[in-house]
């Protein structure tokens, strides 16, 4: 019996587990290799830093669902962040879905090959794991398959941001009080394989089931805060860290007016490398990293 007929992923038989050979390449879905395997950091000193997608949604045309204000606030604040850490900003407002899968496919057939990364944002409404363009929802997920290293292959081993400022429920979150006291081995010419759903990074508002806030004049929450810690700390600190600081200002620093609820940020992350919006480098290689 072949070997590959033992190969599960949840099955009852075991799989079977292969130490990857360098030396191997497949015969399919090959891409250039940006960053040594061994190294900390993502090479974030390309020509570009990368395209950045905001797609805001103020208007609906679904039943129940009222302007959302914030949504200018939210664009105009991320766009001016983002611009200040070398992304070209583009923003789109109001699109139907099919303009919105459009515009992603149009950008995962571009050559990113002089691009650091790519971010996309979405400002709108949504509910467990859908979200909604101006004339209907579709999956979130949606966004982030579309970029898959097997799809777009000039951005396959570097960082692919998104941004989700949405409702994933309707829970609320009444809080609790508290009281009391209060590294680089990028130069290996190692070849290597990578799994086509790693280097994600998938920023969501709030936790899965729970409903986000916003304030009129600043904004969503989190995209307030998000964009403060850009601007005071984007350049110098790493993004996962710089994310921490994003939901503790959400955690912290806010809460409704009339009930007093709150709201806790959420991250989903396949990254295999530190992100840093820079060209900070670590010189050291990782000690763990096998030669």
């Amino acid at each position: 019996m072949n070997n590959d007929d033992h190969n599960t992923t949840d099955g009852n038989s075991c799989a079977i587990l292969r130490k990857t050979d360098d030396k191997t390449e497949p015969k399919d879905n090959v891409a250039r290799m940006v960053t040594g395997r061994c190294a900390n950091e993502y090479k974030m000193n390309h020509k570009f830093r990368g395209l950045a997608l905001i797609f805001g949604h103020e208007h609906f045309d679904v039943a129940n669902l009222q302007n959302r204000i914030e949504t200018n606030v939210d664009t105009k604040n991320l766009t001016e962040a983002l611009m200040k850490l070398d992304f070209c900003v583009r923003a789109f407002k109001d699109l139907s879905h099919k303009e919105v899968m459009d515009k992603i496919k149009e950008t995962v057939a571009m050559d990113h090959t002089e691009h650091d990364c790519i971010l996309i944002a979405v400002l709108s409404y949504g509910e467990c794991d859908l979200i909604y363009a101006k004339d209907t929802y579709y999956r979130m997920d949606d966004l982030w398959n579309a970029f898959t290293a097997d799809k777009c292959p000039t951005l396959a081993g570097k960082p692919k941001l998104f941004i989700v400022e949405a409702n994933r429920g309707r829970k609320r979150d009444k809080g609790y009080r508290m009281s009391g006291q209060t590294q680089t081995d990028s130069d290996s010419p190692s070849n290597y394989r990578i799994p086509i759903h790693a280097d994600f990074l998938v920023a969501f508002s709030t936790i899965p089931n729970h409903c986000t806030w916003s304030d009129y004049i600043k904004g969503s929450w989190f995209i307030y805060s998000l964009c403060q810690e850009l601007s005071i700390s984007g350049r110098k600190m790493d993004l996962l860290m710089l994310l921490t600081f994003v939901g503790q200002r959400v955690a912290v620093d806010f809460e409704t007016y009339d009930e007093g609820y709150k709201q806790i940020t959420c991250t989903m992350s396949t990254l295999t490398r530190i992100v840093y919006f820079d060209d900070h480098k670590i010189e050291t290689a990782r000690n763990s990293c096998s030669k």
